[in-house]
């Protein structure tokens, strides 16, 4: 079994602590407009947005926003995001990520009982948009 050296052991302490205590790193830094991250939690998304064939936005508790944009035109995702159709996703994990598939389904020809089969876009990476501005109370 390997073993860690007492300074790295220290340094990997260090950095999951400054984590815990929400220290300055990676994650906070891709919170800024425009930076990117790879995933979003799943359980935080309250809603999505289809803009065009090849464009989502999600917002999160809190009013976070991200945009999504295909690397193509995913046929059928502006007509199932104006309601002919359903938005699945194939996730993998409890967060949505770049290169899960998002799957477009025919419900007017009813193909909602095989979602496997139904059209597959890979997601791209998710841009930090400005917050929604929640009421104030």
């Amino acid at each position: 079994m390997p073993r860690l050296s007492p300074v790295l052991l220290a340094g990997l302490l260090a950095i999951g602590a400054g984590g815990a205590l929400g220290g300055v790193g990676a994650e906070q830094k891709a919170e800024r407009v425009g930076d990117t991250r790879a995933c979003i939690p799943n359980g935080a998304i309250v809603s999505r947005v289809v803009e065009d064939e090849q464009t989502l936005s999600f917002e999160l508790l809190g009013g976070r926003r991200y945009r999504n944009r295909l690397s193509g035109p995913c046929p059928g995702l502006r007509q199932a995001g104006s309601g002919f159709g359903a938005l699945g996703f194939e996730v993998h994990g409890s967060s949505l990520c770049r290169g899960d598939l998002l799957r477009i389904v025919d419900t007017a020809r009813g193909e909602t009982s095989n979602i496997r089969t139904a059209t597959a876009c890979p997601l791209g990476a998710f841009e930090r948009l400005p917050d929604r501005e929640l009421p104030r109370r």
